[in-house]
């Protein structure tokens, strides 16, 4: 799989650690569209929470032929892996809802993740202008 000198630069950058003195630093950082079909779960059950979205965002980028053209992040590529986002994170929730997000109101998002050691202990999601 080939990723971008960005994704690469922003990876390496990330994993060196620098952080607060838990070692939990920021693992790395991409952009995302989350889109109506981000909303349901490969099955095609409804997703409610804003967690689930970004997990199976990161489902149809890497598992499902990427439908939405994202660049890829060099981290959540196996199921174990995006299943580390499942409540860890970090949004404004009256501005990042499942409603908001299935109407297309919002959907580009700026994803900053932080951990160390392979494991996730935080996923920030903000809004981007793209």
């Amino acid at each position: 799989m080939k990723y971008s000198p960005i994704a690469l630069s922003l990876f390496f950058w990330g994993s060196l650690g620098l952080g607060t003195a838990n070692a939990q630093g920021v693992m790395f950082e991409y952009f995302a569209t989350l889109s109506p079909r981000d909303t349901y779960s490969s099955e095609g059950v409804a997703l409610n929470s804003v967690c689930a979205i970004v997990q199976q965002d990161r489902a149809n980028v890497h598992r499902f032929g990427n439908p939405d053209g994202e660049e890829p992040d060099p981290f959540f590529t196996t199921s174990e892996r995006r299943a580390m986002i499942q409540g860890k994170c970090d949004y404004d929730r009256t501005h990042h809802t499942v409603d908001r997000i299935r109407n297309r109101v919002i959907g580009f998002v700026f994803v900053r993740v932080y951990g160390s050691g392979g494991q996730v202990s935080r996923v920030e999601i903000q809004e981007a202008a793209g």
